[in-house]
C-alpha cells in the first residue's frame, strides 16, 4: 500500500482513540484468554497491548485448519469484523475484483442475489462492505449490536467459503461481463458491472502507478491490475473465476479480525470453527514464480490513451523508486526508511522546497511501498510534462545527497513530530475506528508476513527524533543515493489513442457477432431484452435481523 495513504489513516485512527475516549488495555485484559488456552476449536498463540486504541490483542489460530484471527479487545462499541483473505492478480481479467462482488450475490444459506443490497438498509450496521487489494481482498462490517454483528459474520462467512457464483453463471455475467444485443441488426456491445466500473477507475493516475510495479519488478504479479483492465476483463471465464475460488478462498489462507467490545466474543470463535471444520489444512505458498529482479537500473515511458485534441500540458506522472532488496526481513530498517519518508512528504522538508522550485507546476510526494516482492522508496510528480523527468529525477538526487552529508534539521523533526500530535488531537470527525484499523494492519501483514507490522510502525513514530538524533536517517539517504537501483518511470497522454484502442475493439466485436450463427444472434437479443429476475430476499433479510426499530 502507497505509504501516504497509510500516513493519513494512521493519523485518523490516532485520534480517534483520543477523541472516542477508549481505556488502557488494563481496562478490558480482565476475562481474556491466556497463550496456551483453547477457545471453541482456537488456541491463543500470543497477546500485545495495543495502546493506540486501547486495546489488549488476543491473536489465535484455528487448529484444524491454521486459519488466524485477531481480537482487538477495547471498549469501543462501533464493533467490527472482517474476514481477509491472501489474494493475488494473477493476471489482469480482475478476478480478485470480480469474485469480491460476486461473494455478496448470495451463498448456498442464503441464496438471494439481493440479500446484501437488502441488509445494507434494512439492518442495523454502521459498515457493510467488501474491498479488492494488490494482495488481500477483504470483507469487512461493523454494528452497535453484537448480536447483529454475529449474523453479518454468518452471512458473510457463508459467502465467502460458499458462494451461490460457484453454482450460477448468471452472476458471473452480471458481475463480470457479457456480450449485449439489444437488436440483430445493433452493432454487440460488453457490460457487466466489474467492466463498467473499471472504465472509469482506470486513469492516467492509477495508471502511472501501476506502469511503475511493471518497470520495477518485471514478470511479478503485483505488476498486474487486480481490478481488472477493460481490455483484458473478456478474457476470464466462469470456470476461470471458480478456479480462483478454489486457489485462494480457504480456511487456512484467512485472517479474521474482530474489533470493539463483546460480552461474548466466543461467539465469533464458534461459528467460524463451525464453518471452517469440513476443511483439512492447506499450505499456501505465494511465490512470484515469474518475477525477475532488476540488474541496473531501468528508465521508462509509457503512452496513456486519451482522444484526440486533448490538452496534454502538465498532465504527466513521474514516478522515480529507489528498490531495496532484503529490507523485508528487517523490521527496524523498514521502520527506519518507512518514517524518513513521513519527514520527506512535509511541506517545509527540503524534497518538497526543491521541487517546488525546480517544477512549480507539479504536485509531490514520496512513499515507501512493500506490496512487491522487494520494497522500494517512492518519490512521486503529478501535473508534470513529459520532458521534465530528468529534472524530477536530479531535483530527487541532490537532495537525497544533501540529506547523506548533512541530515536533517531538529527543527523539521521536532515540527513534523508536533505536526502528527498536533492532527491527532484536532482530527474530531472519524467514529470508525474498527473498519479503518483493520485494513491497515491487514496490509501490512499481507506484505510482509507480520502481523504486527503495522503496530511495529506506530512504535516508531515515537522514535523519528532519536533516530534522527543518531545520524540514521544520514545513513538511509546515504543507503538510497549509492547502493540502491532505481526505476524512473513516466506515464504522458497520447492525444488519439484513446480512438485507436476504441476502433480496435468495435473491430473485434464486429467479427464476433460475425462468427455468430443466426440462432445465437436471436438468443443473445432475447437475452439482452429479457425482463429483470424478481428476487425476493425479505425471508433471509427477516433472518438476518437481530436488531428492529422496536427493540431499539
Amino acid at each position: 500500500m502507497k505509504r501516504f495513504l497509510c500516513l493519513l489513516l494512521s493519523i485518523a485512527m490516532l485520534f480517534t482513540a483520543a477523541a472516542c475516549g477508549l481505556p488502557g488495555s488494563g481496562d478490558k485484559a480482565s476475562g481474556l484468554p491466556e497463550v496456551g488456552d483453547k477457545v471453541e476449536g482456537f488456541v491463543v498463540r500470543d497477546l500485545r497491548d495495543f495502546p493506540l486504541v486501547g486495546a489488549k490483542i488476543v491473536y489465535f489460530e484455528h487448529e484444524r485448519t491454521g486459519a488466524q484471527l485477531m481480537y482487538i479487545a477495547n471498549n469501543d462499541t462501533n464493533r467490527a469484523f472482517d474476514l481477509t483473505f491472501f489474494t493475488r492478480a494473477i493476471d489482469n481479467t480482475g478476478l480478485p475484483h470480480v469474485f469480491e462482488h460476486a461473494t455478496l450475490s448470495g451463498s448456498d444459506k442464503y441464496p438471494s442475489k439481493s440479500v446484501f443490497f437488502n441488509l445494507v438498509y434494512q439492518t442495523y450496521n454502521t459498515y457493510l462492505n467488501a474491498e479488492t487489494h494488490a494482495l488481500m481482498t477483504s470483507y469487512p462490517v461493523a454494528s452497535l449490536s453484537e448480536a447483529q454483528l454475529l449474523r453479518y459474520a454468518d452471512i458473510y462467512t457463508d459467502s465467502c467459503l460458499h458462494p451461490m457464483i460457484l453454482k450460477d453463471e448468471s452472476i458471473f455475467r452480471e458481475e463480470a461481463w457479457r456480450y449485449r444485443l439489444a437488436d440483430a441488426d445493433d452493432p454487440l456491445t460488453i457490460e457487466g458491472t466489474v467492466y463498467s466500473e473499471m472504465q472509469g477507475v482506470l486513469n492516467l493516475h492509477s495508471v502511472a502507478y501501476r506502469n511503475l510495479l511493471r518497470s520495477a519488478f518485471p514478470g511479478s504479479t503485483i505488476g498486474n491490475e487486480e481490478g481488472g483492465d477493460p481490455q483484458d476483463i473478456p478474457n476470464m471465464s466462469w470456470e476461470s473465476l471458480k478456479a480462483y475460488h478454489e486457489l485462494y478462498y480457504h480456511p487456512s489462507n484467512c485472517v479474521a479480525y474482530l474489533y470493539g467490545r463483546f460480552e461474548d466474543y466466543t461467539a465469533f470463535l464458534k461459528l467460524l470453527d463451525e464453518a471452517f471444520a469440513p476443511y483439512e489444512k492447506r499450505e499456501f505458498s505465494f511465490e512470484d514464480e515469474k518475477y525477475t529482479p532488476l540488474t541496473e537500473s531501468v528508465t521508462a515511458e509509457y503512452a496513456f490513451p486519451v482522444e484526440s485534441g486533448s490538452d496534454t500540458v502538465n498532465s504527466s506522472d513521474i514516478y522515480y523508486a529507489f528498490l531495496c532488496p532484503g529490507v523485508k526481513e528487517d523490521r527496524d530498517r523498514e521502520n527506519l526508511l518507512n518514517t524518513f519518508t513521513d519527514l520527506l512528504l512535509d511541506d517545509a522538508s527540503p524534497l518538497m522546497q526543491s521541487l517546488k522550485r525546480a517544477l512549480p507546476g507539479g504536485s509531490f510526494g514520496c512513499f515507501i511501498d512493500f506490496d512487491g516482492p522487494e520494497e522500494y522508496v517512492g518519490f512521486y510528480g503529478v501535473n508534470l510534462n513529459r520532458e521534465d523527468a530528468e529534472t524530477f529525477r536530479s531535483t530527487v538526487d541532490a537532495v537525497l545527497a544533501d540529506v547523506a552529508a548533512n541530515g536533517l534539521s531538529d527543527e523539521l523533526v521536532d515540527s513534523v513530530m508536533a505536526s502528527l500530535s498536533l492532527s491527532v488531537k484536532l482530527s474530531t470527525e472519524s467514529s470508525d475506528v474498527g473498519v479503518d484499523l483493520i485494513p491497515t494492519i491487514a496490509t501490512y501483514h499481507a506484505a510482509s508476513g507480520e502481523k504486527y507490522g503495522y503496530l511495529d510502525y506506530v512504535d516508531a513514530l515515537g522514535r523519528i527524533a532519536e533516530w534522527n538524533g543518531q545520524g540514521l536517517y544520514t545513513e538511509a539517504a546515504r543507503y538510497l543515493s549509492e547502493e540502491t537501483l532505481t526505476v524512473l518511470s513516466v506515464t504522458y497522454p497520447e492525444p488519439g489513442l484513446r480512438e485507436k484502442l476504441d476502433a480496435a475493439e468495435a473491430q473485434r466485436l464486429a467479427e464476433v457477432k460475425a462468427a455468430m450463427s443466426a440462432e445465437e444472434i436471436a438468443a443473445l437479443v432475447e437475452a439482452t431484452n429479457a425482463p429483470e429476475e424478481e428476487d425476493d430476499a425479505s425471508e433471509y433479510v427477516k433472518a438476518l435481523q437481530a436488531v428492529t426499530v422496536s427493540s431499539l
